[in-house]
């Protein structure tokens, strides 16, 4: 990453903020939508797309967190990005692995929704600082002054 120019790496955050931010609202919609969900799959003979939906969200939910807010938060350094993004990916995985087969689906979705507005907090945020960056970047006056948390 020493060899990229600072604006492919704010590129490649920013991809990875996007695809955060839409993983985590369409886990939410998923999670709030899931009681009339579950009642039509088997109707529609989608009775184990349920099953491939949440390993497709494990991946679009983690993969994220990975690409974009640990690099986010090396670059920043802002706390909150990376409590708020480890909190939610925790949180996530709990509800998943944890909380739904202890206490079933329904609490699973209250903890994934949960979770999410964590994930969100942390990529908005995440993508905040690096458009104050980048922006930063293009400035003339960028290479005299930057912005506290700007690096690179």
């Amino acid at each position: 990453m020493k060899d990229m120019k600072p604006t492919t790496r704010f590129a490649w955050i920013k991809v990875g903020d996007y695809a955060g931010i839409a993983a985590s609202a369409l886990c939410m919609v998923h999670c709030l939508a899931t009681p009339l969900l579950m009642m039509a799959f088997p109707m529609l003979g989608l009775a184990h797309a349920h099953d491939t939906f949440h390993d497709l969200m494990l991946a679009a939910i983690s993969l994220p967190v990975l690409l974009a807010l640990l690099p986010g938060y090396l670059r920043h350094r802002d706390k909150a990005v990376l409590v708020l993004g480890l909190l939610g990916l925790g949180s996530f995985l709990a509800a998943v692995f944890v909380v739904s087969p202890l206490l079933g689906e329904t609490a699973e979705a209250v903890a994934a929704v949960f979770s999410g507005v964590m994930l969100l907090g942390a990529h908005f945020r995440n993508q905040r600082h690096c458009n104050r960056c980048a922006s930063a970047a293009q400035d003339k006056r960028a290479s005299e002054v930057r912005p506290a948390g700007c690096s690179g």
